[in-house]
């Protein structure tokens, strides 16, 4: 029988055990296309084309291409998602409409005449760097395998008196249970069932950074630019997860299904500086880079908390138990550095390409409270280098309209992986441009297409229990702004 005791020794040895690992650190260090709808429209290639607030966040050297002074709202960025996933052959998908105001900024520009400097520039606004909204759904029928034995893997050894985190929520629910006359050998009645297996990924949030750029023009040749980078972090995700045993009456079994609900919300703020130069030798060319140093995130706030619901019999009898844990920790991102080139084909088209450069393996998790040794392993483990080509064009049909295309992609981000699951993305965009003197309005889609894979727990045979999913996003952005 049950000792009451480990009910309450749960509350004890809740706290030391943490929802950040590896993958938050990955997490927090990605950054995806967004930003004004010219910018999208043209594929995010900006990066020395310039002239546009949200180039600003991958070479602030682009501010130095700014005349007059200029105001921009994008008020309108409309995202339709689609995933589908393949779960032990078992298919099943998942949608999820978002509105997002992605990005403001304004431009001051100071004209000095009989300079070498003809101008300076000012910029402040904020750009959305990354957009959580998401939802993910998984299911599959009889799967030969369950949570409960990476549970039971876990627990045995360890006295039921200092089990914690899923093994202790499943020892206080009923779930696993010790063998007659030990105390740290355990059994459960799905350890050796097929269960029918249902998830649900719910995640929302971003990471916006408000930025302050400064740069320069000398003589129309040399562009420069730097920005103080502060970016902030509100991310909430909430996994719903079960199973159920169909013959469980008919088998014997006392436990007819259980469920886990776990929620996590992660909320601070970093500090980053990004320099850039463009270099313009001849009219029609211009070359640049930009480099970001890492971001260091102080105190991100998190609190998890994880619930663990078994029914038994009937139906009629259920046992619920959760735990909370609250904790501080910072994050450090890897610092990026991106490279570009911009054709001008005399003020009526521009046709630019950049690479963007990234190490995911170098992020790095710190905190007073706790030792990240294993996680920040993990992350060189599992994390590589991670290339961005973007490309763009900019057609002007009239001296009013302008028609835009564009395409990215995005390479693995893992260091071990194979197959068409990868994390690997596709960007395809077009946009429509109007402008007078004194006023633009922007419209762009953005196609997004994307696959990877992930684990609802940890298994014996990954390759086998994974999730694969594709990505499909429609996205739709209008951007509106004055010159002055």
């Amino acid at each position: 029988m049950k000792k009451i005791i480990g009910i309450f020794v749960l509350l004890a040895f809740a706290a030391f055990s943490f929802a950040q690992g590896d993958y938050e650190a990955f997490r927090f260090s990605q950054t995806e296309i967004s930003g004004t709808a010219r910018f999208m429209g043209a594929g995010g290639a900006f990066s020395t084309t310039g002239g546009d607030f949200s180039a600003l966040s991958l070479n602030p050297a682009a501010i130095g291409l700014y005349k007059r002074h200029e105001v921009t709202l994008t008020p309108m960025s409309l995202a339709f998602s689609n995933n589908t996933s393949k779960y032990y052959g078992n298919g099943d998908f998942a949608k999820n409409p978002k509105y997002t105001v992605p990005e403001c900024g304004l431009v001051i520009t100071s004209n000095r005449e009989g300079s070498n400097w003809k101008s300076w520039q000012f910029g402040f606004g904020y750009n959305r760097l990354m957009d959580y909204n998401n939802a993910l759904r998984a299911s599959a029928p009889n799967v030969p395998n369950s949570m409960v034995n990476t549970i039971l893997r876990h627990a045995q050894g360890t006295p039921y008196t200092a089990l914690a985190g899923d093994a202790g929520l499943a020892w206080s629910t009923w779930l696993i249970d010790t063998v007659a006359g030990h105390n740290d050998l355990y059994y459960s009645p799905f350890e050796r069932a097929n269960t029918d297996q249902n998830a649900l990924v719910e995640q929302s949030g971003a990471i916006d950074e408000i930025s302050l750029t400064f740069g320069g023009n000398f003589q129309d040749i040399l562009y420069i630019g730097a920005s103080l980078g502060i970016p902030i972090i509100d991310y909430k995700e909430k996994i719903t997860y079960s199973e159920v045993v169909p013959d469980a009456l008919e088998s014997g079994l006392y436990l007819t299904s259980f469920q886990t609900i776990s929620t996590q919300h992660d909320a601070g703020g970093g500090i980053n500086l990004k320099l850039g130069v463009i270099y313009q030798p001849v009219t029609f060319l211009r070359l640049g880079i930009g480099f970001q140093t890492p971001t260091y995130f102080w105190k991100i706030k998190d609190t998890y908390d994880r619930e663990m619901l078994a029914q038994y019999f009937d139906g009629t009898n259920s046992k619920t138990w959760s735990y909370t844990n609250r904790n501080n920790f910072t994050l450090t991102t890897p610092l990026k550095f991106n490279v570009g080139a911009t054709f001008l084909l005399k003020k009526r088209a521009f046709i630019s390409a950049e690479y963007n450069f990234c190490h995911y393996g170098m992020a790095n998790l710190y905190s007073n409270d706790y030792n990240y040794i294993n996680e920040n392993q993990a992350v060189k483990d599992k994390y590589g280098i991670c290339h961005t080509l973007r490309v763009g064009a900019e057609v002007n049909l009239s001296s009013h309209f302008a028609l835009r295309a564009g395409y990215n992609f995005k390479s693995s981000p893992y260091k071990l992986t194979s197959g068409p699951y990868n994390g690997s993305a596709h960007y395809a965009s077009l946009g429509l441009g109007f402008k007078s003197k004194y006023f633009f309005a922007d419209l762009a889609y953005v196609l997004k297409l994307s696959k990877d894979s992930f684990w609802l727990y940890e298994s014996n045979n990954p390759a086998v229990s994974a999730v694969e999913y594709e990505n499909t996003t429609h996205r739709i952005v209008a951007t509106i702004g004055c010159k002055f």
